[in-house]
């Protein structure tokens, strides 16, 4: 009896816990990553600033690009960098893979 009521408060501890990682992953900021990491090159308003242009940035607020890639493609570009342009910098040591995911949501609205 005693070890059941041990196993069903560790279940109950293991259960918040998990509800609290989802609280925490929510309160990822993309804004402000994107204010922080990504608007010196590509713009606040995702057009791209002229340094940004220079190095080869897309226009985030091109429908046909943006419908052209898929999330997944975004994802594996913040990470590892663009395949197409050299002057893309990786940022998979700089954001974790929650802050990368949340990123593209926060690019697409861009196109809307």
């Amino acid at each position: 009896m005693r070890s059941r009521v041990v196993v069903s408060l560790l279940f109950l501890v293991s259960m918040c816990c998990l509800g609290f990682s989802n609280v925490y992953a929510n309160d990822i900021d993309a804004l402000e990553i994107y204010a922080e990491k990504c608007a010196l090159c590509h713009g606040e308003d995702g057009k791209g600033t002229s340094t940004g242009i220079d190095f080869g940035v897309k226009d985030f607020t091109d429908k046909e690009w943006q419908a052209s890639r898929t999330d997944d493609e975004f994802v594996h570009s913040i990470t590892h960098g663009n395949p197409d342009n050299d002057n893309y910098l990786p940022f998979g040591d700089m954001l974790s893979e929650e802050e990368i995911v949340a990123m593209v949501p926060h690019v697409r609205a861009f196109a809307h």
